[in-house]
């Protein structure tokens, strides 16, 4: 004991006394840690990112053999490296064996793993609730993959203070049945897109300036979407035309939510068409844009937030705040706009998500339940900002249902049961009239919401 004791108070003393041997075994120790784990991150982090937001062949073998490596035995290690550079080893004549550089290297094999592995597991979780925004905005997946790195580094700190996680409609339109992940919209390239002045793009179509075709009108044919069997759109047909507003309704898993996100491109048709006057260009920015049930916001500002999706959408650095700000101001929230957009509250953050899409100057805007458990307040400035955007000149295209609220924004009614289309009309007369017994059941309650 008196060994120890002794080992001990010189080791304090040498502590106390700063000596300079021990410094320097301190010093060099924190700069292999460091370095080790400096090279880890750069190495581990993409790399867990990539896995997390990519599907390829063998995805659930590789996740799986990097969960392994997380419990690679250090000496397991250390004889790998040491056999490696010994002077008898394929890398002998480097000359690194006992050397600084050697801790590093075997503490990088030990350190990347971990990094890749946590990473993966978090940038996914974060991708289930991500994806379909970005999706929609144009960001392709190596673009989100980095932004969710980006957005994630203050995860642990802000969590507690976000709000339930988004769910974005039915499970149904979650389902990805047919749908081909290489498809994915790319992010805005700067190739065929000439910018103006104020930052916006404009698509060179010939040796001449021209403004592009509008996308609408919008032709579903045929279309049907089934998952495990079951037809969540069967068979249906419809024209969308611009200028009025269309309010689709109908009961509980009548296939509303997957219909906006198959005209939107989120879901593939199991068959049938989904045909655009003018089809976006892949490399183009979107010219249609989509509002969720619940807002998916970035973990940054409200300004940034817009900010995001312009730089997306090829928008020049110098002009997105301005552009920003002003989408902001239109929705009556210039004075929340350096304010963190996911401690807002639910009317907020709808706003927000309405900005960020009306800073893009969409042609067509998809909205699924916008005002689903707001209170009156915040559904009466969701609903002015709709009538706001429609006067600016976006084709509105919404599931409600609040009925309330599709006799106050509607042009037009489509009814939707059991996946199919039963009855198109003007509002008035789809409220006065029902002409199909489906839809007068569904006014009178008849059928479950």
């Amino acid at each position: 004991m008196s060994s120890v004791a002794e080992a001990a108070a010189q080791a304090l003393r040498l502590v106390a006394g700063a000596d300079p041997k021990l410094l320097d075994i301190v010093l060099l120790s924190l700069r292999v840690s460091l370095t080790a784990v400096a090279i880890s991150c750069i190495v581990g982090l993409p790399v867990g990112a990539a896995i997390a937001v990519s599907r390829f062949p063998g995805r659930r073998g590789v996740i799986v053999v990097l969960n392994a490596l997380m419990g690679l035995p250090p000496v397991v290690v250390g004889l790998a490296v040491y056999l490696l550079l010994s002077r008898a080893g394929p890398l002998g004549t480097l000359g690194l064996l006992f050397t600084p550089t050697a801790m590093v290297i075997a503490q990088t094999i030990l350190i990347t793993p971990i990094v890749a592995a946590l990473s993966r597991q978090v940038v996914e979780d974060a991708w289930e609730e991500y994806r379909e925004q970005l999706r929609s905005l144009g960001e392709k997946r190596f673009g989100a993959a980095v932004t969710l790195l980006w957005d994630l580094r203050f995860s642990l700190r802000h969590d507690h203070r976000d709000r339930a996680r988004n769910e974005q409609g039915r499970p149904a339109a979650r389902a990805r049945a047919g749908h081909d992940p290489a498809h994915d919209r790319p992010r805005t390239q700067r190739r065929g897109v000439r910018r103006q002045r104020d930052g916006t793009a404009a698509v060179w179509m010939t040796s001449t300036m021209r403004a592009p075709r509008s996308l609408l009108p919008l032709r579903v044919e045929d279309l049907t979407f089934a998952v495990a069997g079951r037809r969540i759109i069967d068979g249906l047909s419809l024209t969308l035309e611009a200028g009025s507003r269309t309010v689709i309704i109908g009961p509980n898993g009548a296939g509303k939510s997957v219909l906006l996100r198959l005209c939107h491109g989120l879901l593939q048709p199991t068959s049938g068409n989904i045909v655009w006057n003018a089809p976006e260009v892949r490399g183009e920015p979107r010219r249609q844009a989509m509002v969720f049930q619940r807002a998916v916001l970035l973990r940054r500002s409200a300004l940034a937030n817009v900010a995001y999706a312009l730089g997306v959408a090829g928008v020049a650095a110098g002009a997105r705040e301005a552009r920003a700000r002003e989408a902001l101001h239109k929705v009556g929230l210039d004075a929340l706009a350096a304010h963190p957009a996911r401690v807002l509250s639910g009317g907020e953050q709808q706003r927000v998500a309405l900005a960020r899409a009306w800073a893009l100057h969409p042609e067509v805007l998809f909205l699924d339940e916008p005002t689903a458990n707001l209170d009156p307040g915040a559904t009466h400035e969701i609903e002015r900002v709709i009538g706001a955007m429609h006067g600016a000149g976006t084709k509105i295209v919404m599931v409600t249902h609040n009925l309330g609220q599709a006799r106050r924004l509607a042009d037009e009614v489509l009814f939707l049961h059991q996946g199919r289309l039963l009855e198109r009309a003007p509002v008035d007369r789809f409220f006065k009239q029902p002409a199909s017994p489906e839809a007068a059941q569904f006014l009178e309650g008849e059928l479950p919401w």
